[in-house]
């Protein structure tokens, strides 16, 4: 059965909300651009898929490296002085009834940064005040793990799955404040920008054939 992608909000907030955001309370919702299709869903057969920075697969999903690079830029913009980089992400397909005892409790991640975004199903449910909420249709959440509570001093991020349910799809992103190693490219920045330059060839094409049929 064909599954519908969550519908994304194309509004964007100011690095400066995002600051406040993580500096304060510790995450921050943020829209998600239309970055994922059906195409890709159809391409992402597997149960979980993990693209380390360095790995040559992020050309086989040119998406998921413009996803990580918007996240990695509004986070350079936000958090400067925190210089996180993208380590790896993670897309998960999770099957309907599906359970995990360990993270369908309130839990805290134990790396620096990590996001989500759920693509459809259920939304992965986060705690603020005492008050568990879903992450909102079309928003990723950026969370305070725990070396980056022990390093800044802000809390950490309690979050959960939904548990058992309809099957969902979500991209789990990890940052790090890493070295650049030489021997380790960051391949999906040279992907993103590759295909960001093809898009824009692609729309200036379109543009000029349109214009010429008129």
């Amino acid at each position: 059965m064909r599954t519908e992608l969550r519908v994304p909000r194309l509004a964007q907030p100011g690095a400066g909300g995002v600051r406040r955001d993580m500096s304060g309370r510790g995450f921050a919702l943020v829209d998600t651009p239309p970055f994922f299709d059906d195409d890709l869903l159809l391409r992402l057969n597997r149960s979980r898929t993990v693209l380390r920075f360095h790995t040559k697969r992020w050309w086989q999903f040119p998406q998921l490296a413009r996803y990580g690079c918007w996240l990695e830029g509004l986070l350079g913009e936000a958090l400067p002085e925190e210089g996180v980089s993208l380590a790896s992400l993670e897309f998960r397909h999770e099957p309907a009834g599906s359970e995990d005892q360990e993270v369908d409790r309130l839990h805290a991640d134990g790396s620096y940064l990590r996001s989500v975004c759920t693509l459809y199903g259920p939304a992965t449910v986060s705690r603020d005040a005492g008050i568990e909420r879903p992450i909102p249709d079309g928003q990723t959440l950026l969370m305070t793990a725990m070396d980056r509570a022990r390093a800044v001093r802000v809390p950490c991020t309690l979050h959960r799955r939904p548990g058992a349910g309809p099957e969902r799809a979500v991209v789990v992103c990890s940052f790090e404040p890493r070295l650049q190693q030489p021997l380790l490219a960051n391949v999906y920045r040279e992907v993103a920008q590759v295909h960001s330059r093809r898009s824009r060839v692609r729309q200036t094409w379109q543009k000029v054939l349109s214009a010429s049929g008129s």
